[in-house]
């Protein structure tokens, strides 16, 4: 199939944090599909409406109807990471934003791409007990998606399944996915697009965590920092791409 509009919405994932392109912004895997697809078909028009920090409700509000103006053929939603990681999550609340994204999103017509959440490099330093109710809020969430998915006819990858290489497949935050995940993520999206079933296992030498209390320093301090606040990294951010734009084959 040719896709002529494709449009990602979602959150740092999909803006492409863990994912540098080099020149001081970001990659990621939505854009590194944009570009399999453009190179296999010519070219595709391509916008990326993600913005890092925000909720399924925050997404729902502030991307759906611009996603609904791009008339897009082809969207991508993977959504939820900002939902597990943060205190107090209403799973009901969740499921009705979540319902609405997708059902707003099928309204154009599109074929619509989602994805499970795996768990983030971030809860392996964490108790053994606190780890648990972690994956499984993960889990509950993960039913949550899947069962929206098939309820508006979603396709959806299995994030989830991901084997990560020790912390080789996560961003020096432990959050993000880095560039070996990223890629795994887009050739998944693309073999789904296919009609095969995608495999999500991501590849690459183990390495060893990253120093911890740099970690703690660095990333986990000014994280919880901004919680305290009620502030979110994407406070006064904009999309990156919120137009189409024009991408070529490059080979």
């Amino acid at each position: 199939m040719v896709w002529q509009r494709f449009v990602a919405v979602g959150d740092s994932v999909t803006e492409g944090l863990g994912d540098p392109d080099g020149d001081g912004g970001f990659r990621g895997w939505a854009d590194r599909l944009a570009e399999a697809i453009a190179d296999r078909q010519g070219e595709v028009r391509y916008a990326n409406l993600a913005v890092r920090g925000l909720t399924t409700r925050r997404i729902l509000h502030s991307q759906l109807a611009a996603a609904q103006e791009l008339r897009p053929d082809l969207v991508t939603a993977v959504v939820g990471m900002n939902d597990v990681i943060r205190p107090g999550l209403d799973p009901l609340e969740f499921a009705t934003d979540l319902n609405a994204l997708f059902s707003g999103l099928r309204v154009t017509g599109a074929v619509v791409l989602t994805a499970t959440i795996p768990a983030p490099g971030l809860f392996a330093p964490l108790p053994q007990a606190l780890r648990r109710r972690m994956d499984t809020r993960i889990t509950r969430m993960n039913a949550v998606i899947t069962a929206a998915a098939h309820r508006h006819g979603l396709l959806c990858l299995d994030l989830a399944a991901m084997t990560p290489a020790g912390m080789a497949a996560w961003a020096e935050d432990r959050l993000h996915p880095g560039p070996i995940a990223h890629e795994a993520m887009a050739a998944a999206a693309l073999a789904a697009l296919d009609g095969l079933a995608p495999a999500v296992a991501v590849d690459g030498a183990a390495q060893s965590d990253p120093d911890h209390l740099r970690w703690l320093r660095t990333f986990l301090v000014p994280w919880l920092i901004r919680r305290m606040r009620g502030q979110s990294s994407g406070d006064g951010r904009v999309a990156k791409l919120p137009a189409y734009r024009r991408l070529p084959a490059t080979g």
